[in-house]
Protein backbone atom coordinates (compact mmCIF):
# COMPACT_ATOMS: atom_id res chain seq x y z
CA UNK A 1 0.00 0.00 0.00
CA UNK A 2 2.92 2.27 0.47
CA UNK A 3 3.37 2.85 -2.51
CA UNK A 4 -0.09 4.03 -4.07
CA UNK A 5 -0.70 7.55 -2.65
CA UNK A 6 -2.19 8.38 0.98
CA UNK A 7 -5.16 9.38 -0.97
CA UNK A 8 -5.76 5.90 -1.76
CA UNK A 9 -4.56 4.24 1.51
CA UNK A 10 -8.48 5.03 3.28
CA UNK A 11 -9.83 3.49 0.00
CA UNK A 12 -8.02 0.19 0.11
CA UNK A 13 -8.96 0.00 3.53
CA UNK A 14 -12.43 0.03 2.85
CA UNK A 15 -12.07 -2.53 -0.18
CA UNK A 16 -10.48 -4.39 2.03
CA UNK A 17 -13.07 -4.53 4.71
CA UNK A 18 -15.73 -4.98 2.28
CA UNK A 19 -14.34 -7.94 0.71
CA UNK A 20 -13.26 -9.27 4.48
CA UNK A 21 -17.01 -8.90 5.69
CA UNK A 22 -17.92 -9.93 2.55
CA UNK A 23 -20.71 -6.93 2.41
CA UNK A 24 -22.82 -7.01 -0.19
CA UNK A 25 -22.19 -4.37 -3.08
CA UNK A 26 -25.78 -3.31 -3.55
CA UNK A 27 -25.66 -2.42 -0.38
CA UNK A 28 -22.48 -0.58 -0.33
CA UNK A 29 -20.08 0.62 -3.08
CA UNK A 30 -17.93 3.04 -4.30
CA UNK A 31 -20.08 5.78 -6.65
CA UNK A 32 -19.17 5.95 -10.04
CA UNK A 33 -15.80 7.55 -11.16
CA UNK A 34 -18.00 9.60 -13.40
CA UNK A 35 -20.55 10.92 -11.41
CA UNK A 36 -18.80 11.32 -8.03
CA UNK A 37 -17.19 15.04 -8.64
CA UNK A 38 -21.08 16.19 -8.93
CA UNK A 39 -22.09 14.91 -5.46
CA UNK A 40 -18.92 16.38 -4.18
CA UNK A 41 -19.97 19.84 -5.90
CA UNK A 42 -23.69 19.78 -4.55
CA UNK A 43 -22.19 18.81 -1.04
CA UNK A 44 -19.98 21.39 -1.10
CA UNK A 45 -22.48 24.10 -2.60
CA UNK A 46 -24.99 23.23 -1.07
CA UNK A 47 -23.56 23.73 2.72
CA UNK A 48 -19.99 25.15 2.23
CA UNK A 49 -19.34 29.14 2.44
CA UNK A 50 -18.10 29.05 -1.31
CA UNK A 51 -18.32 32.64 -1.66
CA UNK A 52 -15.90 33.15 0.98
CA UNK A 53 -13.67 29.73 0.07
CA UNK A 54 -14.72 28.99 -3.84
CA UNK A 55 -12.33 26.30 -4.09
CA UNK A 56 -13.72 23.06 -3.80
CA UNK A 57 -12.02 21.31 -0.82
CA UNK A 58 -13.32 18.75 0.91
CA UNK A 59 -9.92 18.20 3.48
CA UNK A 60 -11.36 20.58 6.37
CA UNK A 61 -14.15 21.30 4.77
CA UNK A 62 -16.09 21.77 8.52
CA UNK A 63 -13.99 24.61 8.92
CA UNK A 64 -16.12 26.29 5.75
CA UNK A 65 -19.73 25.68 6.29
CA UNK A 66 -21.95 28.01 5.89
CA UNK A 67 -23.48 30.10 9.20
CA UNK A 68 -26.81 29.56 9.10
CA UNK A 69 -26.36 25.96 8.73
CA UNK A 70 -28.72 24.39 11.96
CA UNK A 71 -26.86 22.18 14.19
CA UNK A 72 -29.00 19.30 15.40
CA UNK A 73 -27.20 17.67 17.09
CA UNK A 74 -23.61 16.13 18.34
CA UNK A 75 -21.48 12.94 19.43
CA UNK A 76 -18.36 12.54 20.66
CA UNK A 77 -15.78 9.56 20.33
CA UNK A 78 -15.76 9.78 24.39
CA UNK A 79 -18.93 7.32 24.34
CA UNK A 80 -16.77 4.67 22.16
CA UNK A 81 -16.23 4.41 17.98
CA UNK A 82 -19.19 2.19 17.66
CA UNK A 83 -21.34 4.20 19.62
CA UNK A 84 -20.28 7.53 18.46
CA UNK A 85 -21.04 5.72 14.90
CA UNK A 86 -24.73 4.43 15.98
CA UNK A 87 -25.74 8.00 16.54
CA UNK A 88 -25.58 8.63 12.80
CA UNK A 89 -29.30 6.79 12.78
CA UNK A 90 -30.71 8.27 16.05
CA UNK A 91 -29.52 12.02 15.11
CA UNK A 92 -30.26 12.77 12.27
CA UNK A 93 -33.74 12.16 10.63
CA UNK A 94 -33.94 10.27 7.63
CA UNK A 95 -36.01 7.57 5.99
CA UNK A 96 -32.98 5.01 6.66
CA UNK A 97 -35.02 2.69 4.40
CA UNK A 98 -33.40 4.81 1.82
CA UNK A 99 -29.33 5.10 0.60
CA UNK A 100 -27.09 7.49 1.37
CA UNK A 101 -23.88 9.11 0.52
CA UNK A 102 -20.51 9.11 2.43
CA UNK A 103 -17.73 11.49 1.31
CA UNK A 104 -14.81 11.37 2.47
CA UNK A 105 -12.42 14.21 2.57
CA UNK A 106 -9.66 11.95 0.22
CA UNK A 107 -11.90 12.87 -2.15
CA UNK A 108 -14.11 9.19 -2.52
CA UNK A 109 -17.56 8.76 -2.19
CA UNK A 110 -19.93 5.70 -1.46
CA UNK A 111 -23.60 5.17 -1.59
CA UNK A 112 -24.85 3.19 0.33
CA UNK A 113 -27.21 2.15 3.17
CA UNK A 114 -26.67 3.71 6.55
CA UNK A 115 -26.37 0.11 8.85
CA UNK A 116 -23.72 -1.28 6.26
CA UNK A 117 -21.82 2.42 6.47
CA UNK A 118 -21.98 1.75 9.66
CA UNK A 119 -20.38 -1.53 10.08
CA UNK A 120 -17.80 -0.88 7.52
CA UNK A 121 -17.16 2.61 9.33
CA UNK A 122 -16.56 0.72 12.31
CA UNK A 123 -13.60 -1.55 11.40
CA UNK A 124 -11.73 1.15 9.72
CA UNK A 125 -8.66 2.44 11.56
CA UNK A 126 -6.50 5.28 11.59
CA UNK A 127 -6.54 5.94 8.03
CA UNK A 128 -10.42 7.94 8.20
CA UNK A 129 -9.92 11.60 8.38
CA UNK A 130 -12.95 13.56 8.24
CA UNK A 131 -15.73 12.32 6.43
CA UNK A 132 -19.44 13.32 5.88
CA UNK A 133 -22.93 11.20 5.54
CA UNK A 134 -25.28 13.43 3.20
CA UNK A 135 -28.76 12.74 2.39
CA UNK A 136 -29.65 12.65 -1.44
CA UNK A 137 -31.76 15.77 -1.33
CA UNK A 138 -28.54 17.41 -0.02
CA UNK A 139 -30.25 19.08 2.98
CA UNK A 140 -29.16 17.22 6.01
CA UNK A 141 -25.98 15.40 6.74
CA UNK A 142 -23.10 14.57 9.31
CA UNK A 143 -19.60 15.61 9.44
CA UNK A 144 -17.06 13.60 11.31
CA UNK A 145 -13.75 15.60 12.57
CA UNK A 146 -10.80 13.98 13.34
CA UNK A 147 -9.24 16.51 14.90
CA UNK A 148 -12.32 16.84 17.15
CA UNK A 149 -13.12 13.43 17.44
CA UNK A 150 -16.90 14.02 17.05
CA UNK A 151 -19.57 14.22 14.91
CA UNK A 152 -21.82 17.24 14.27
CA UNK A 153 -25.50 16.76 12.73
CA UNK A 154 -26.68 19.66 10.53
CA UNK A 155 -29.53 20.94 8.55
CA UNK A 156 -30.36 23.52 6.13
Amino acid sequence: MKDKPVKYWIRTEIEEIIKEKQVDRKLFYEYSKWEYQKVIHRFYYAFADYKKYPRVELSYCWLHFREELKEIGFASEDIGWECMLAELKEQLPYDWEKKVYLILSDGWVYEGYIDTIIDVLGEADGLLEDFYVVTPQFDKFAAYSDDGGCLVFYKK
